[in-house]
């Protein structure tokens, strides 16, 4: 099975080196008209700057094993004890699976937190005077996810990514999952400023070319392989 994950996992890196760019190239032009989305931007700054402290690492521990744990519980597996310091935890489990192991990884969990609290306070008020409180919140909490796990995961490989599959499986389908984790983010906060079909077209655009160029350069080196071989 791990030698199965390690080869899809090596079939998954260029299609994460593709998401990546297209990715980047959807959500800069979004993100660039300031008039929606600098509060969401702002909080991200805020996030930004907070994080050059140092601080933070209770709250990510805590996300971490919640996340853990909710993973579990939607999966149906009891969650025996979950423990939390400021700079370590665990979640015990009657089993894992590699969804449960990598969710915490490209799950959000503050950023759901916020929206969701945000859409249940907005069924009873009108909270439309708030609403840029709102996109700074979710520009911190998603700013906080993606610099805690780029710490983590420069870091000693975790036993996460072992459980999941090793590091070679988990890292391009978190990179992968990451990317459309933030194009839905980007469509659900502002509908308006991205078109999941260009977004979609863009993808499978830079899929092709990357996999397109990996196949050329192959039959190049078979080739030329041939050539010194027959000689």
């Amino acid at each position: 099975m791990r030698a199965i994950k390690t080869l899809t996992g090596l079939a998954l890196a260029p299609a994460a080196l593709a998401a990546a760019w297209a990715t980047a190239a959807a959500l800069g032009p979004a993100l660039g008209k300031f008039s929606a989305t600098l509060p969401l931007l702002a909080g991200a700054l805020a996030c930004l700057a907070f994080h050059s402290t140092g601080r933070g690492g209770r709250l990510y521990v805590t996300a971490h094993e919640l996340t853990h744990a909710l993973a579990a519980l939607l999966t149906g597996i009891k969650v025996r004890k979950i423990s939390v310091k400021k700079n370590s935890g665990y979640v015990l489990l009657d089993s894992t699976n590699a969804f449960i192991s990598l969710a915490p990884y490209f799950i959000p969990f503050y950023t759901l937190a916020v929206s969701a609290a945000y859409w249940t306070a907005g069924r009873f008020w009108d909270l439309a005077p708030y609403r840029p409180w709102f996109l700074a919140a979710a520009g911190f909490t998603l700013a906080f996810h993606l610099l805690h796990t780029a710490d983590t995961l420069a870091g000693p490989v975790q036993s996460d990514l072992r459980k999941a599959g090793g590091p070679v499986f988990s890292l391009p389908l978190l990179v992968l999952l990451n990317c459309l984790g933030l194009a839905a983010a980007l469509k659900l906060l502002f509908p308006e400023l991205l078109s999941l079909k260009a977004y979609g077209a863009e993808l499978l655009g830079a899929q092709r070319a990357v996999y397109g160029a990996l196949y050329k350069a192959a039959l190049y080196l078979a080739n030329t392989a041939k050539i010194y071989l027959s000689a």
